[in-house]
This record gives C-alpha cells, structure tokens and sequence, in this order.
C-alpha cells in the first residue's frame, strides 16, 4: 500500500492553520462555536494519529509509532471530556 507523506504533511498544515484560526479569533475576543474549536482539534489529533502509523521497516529512525493514539475530544453538556 502506498501513502502519501506529502499529501499528510500539506493535510496536518492545513488543520493546524484552520486551528491557528480558530485560537487567533478566541485571544482576539471573537466568539468562536465550542463544536468548531472540538472539529478542528480533533481534525490534527486523527492526522497525528495516521502518521504515527506510518513507517518505513527498513528505517529505524522511521518506525511504526501506532501504541501512541491521542484520544478525540468529546463535548458533552458540561463542556469537553
């Protein structure tokens, strides 16, 4: 199976830029949906995610990292779980 690094890479900074947005907007006083600040954490958490999968088994400065998951997060009534 091939992978694109490159389209991984262009994805991660394109969620990070959406959050960097999102904080921007927050610090600056501008209200800011909680459901949209949730999205775009968990939009670089499940990118993150995909790349610890990613290795190459001929590389051991590029091994398979998939034991390191960083959970989603979840709004709930009372805020974020």
């Amino acid at each position: 199976m091939k992978f694109s690094m490159n389209g991984a890479r262009r994805q991660l900074s394109k969620d990070a830029e959406a959050l960097r947005d999102i904080a921007r907007d927050i610090i600056n006083g501008n209200f800011y949906e909680k459901e949209d600040l949730v999205e775009a954490v968990n939009e670089i958490i499940t990118h993150s995610n995909v790349i610890n999968c990613v290795y190459s088994k001929d590389d051991p400065d590029f091994a398979e990292m998939s034991d390191i998951e960083v959970e989603h997060l979840e709004l709930n009534e009372e805020g974020v779980a």
